[in-house]
């Protein structure tokens, strides 16, 4: 009985996976959602990487929610997306990304895929501002949270706004940055939309300079209309700082 059970089982199994590599060499369905289902797979487990060593951490040397947690995590990820198929190139501005100052870092928006060159070119000592929503995902929220992710509630742009200038004004004295994505929503139409003024304010308020972060668009081998899921190069440039010394909000 048990011999006929395996046996069903592995002949079950390798029927699966024929069905599967079939589906994927023959339909453009099947082929993007098995790439996306890998690719969130991945993202997945590094989550899970990430949160022992977040908790290892802040019950061994008391890193709690330690910046430097995701410059741990970031090379991992690097490698694991490259093996991927995905290669980031930063073509410029290397030099503003490793400079230990304290930065308001806004980049360009277009999908979950934006972890990809977000951990090849992580800025040292910096923390993102993503939407509370986030924090509920298994395992990546509470992953990210204990790495210094900062949620907000969108709903309550008033309280947004007074929890981040109170976080940043003491991110300050550690000379540490706060990434932003100022489009405030995913854009996957290849052009930019218009920015939300909140980063800008914040730049200006504390006079610390921006750094801007172009991420090149991903519709060369993504893109969820079309349904094309393929590896890919992305081409990231950190620009020079703008400097908001002497700048008010008028």
């Amino acid at each position: 009985m048990l011999c006929c059970a395996s046996s069903w089982l592995a002949w079950t199994s390798a029927l699966a996976v024929l069905v599967l590599f079939v589906a994927y060499r023959t339909s453009k369905l099947a082929r993007f959602a098995l790439n996306f289902f890998f690719f969130t797979f991945f993202v997945f487990l590094l989550a899970v990487v990430n949160l022992f060593i977040a908790i290892g951490l802040a019950l061994w040397r008391r890193r709690i929610r330690d910046l430097r947690n995701t410059e741990m995590i970031a090379p991992m990820f690097k490698k694991a997306m490259a093996w991927g198929g995905f290669e980031v190139q930063i073509v410029s501005g290397v030099e503003h990304i490793k400079k230990e100052q304290s930065a308001v870092v806004v980049a360009n928006h277009q999908s979950i895929l934006d972890l990809i060159p977000m951990m090849s070119c992580w800025p040292t000592k910096t923390a993102a501002v993503a939407k509370r929503e986030i924090l509920f995902l298994p395992i990546f929220g509470i992953s990210a949270y204990l790495s210094g992710t900062i949620y907000i509630n969108r709903r309550d742009g008033a309280g947004a706004r007074a929890q981040l200038n109170a976080t940043f004004r003491e991110m300050i004295k550690r000379k540490e940055k706060i990434w932003f994505f100022p489009e405030g929503t995913r854009n996957r139409k290849g052009d930019m939309l218009p920015f939300k003024k909140g980063a800008f304010y914040m730049a200006i308020e504390n006079q610390v300079p921006i750094l801007p972060i172009v991420i090149s668009s991903f519709d060369e081998f993504y893109n969820v209309r079309e349904l094309k899921f393929e590896k890919g190069v992305i081409r990231v440039a950190a620009l020079p700082e703008i400097p908001t010394t002497g700048l008010t909000k008028d």
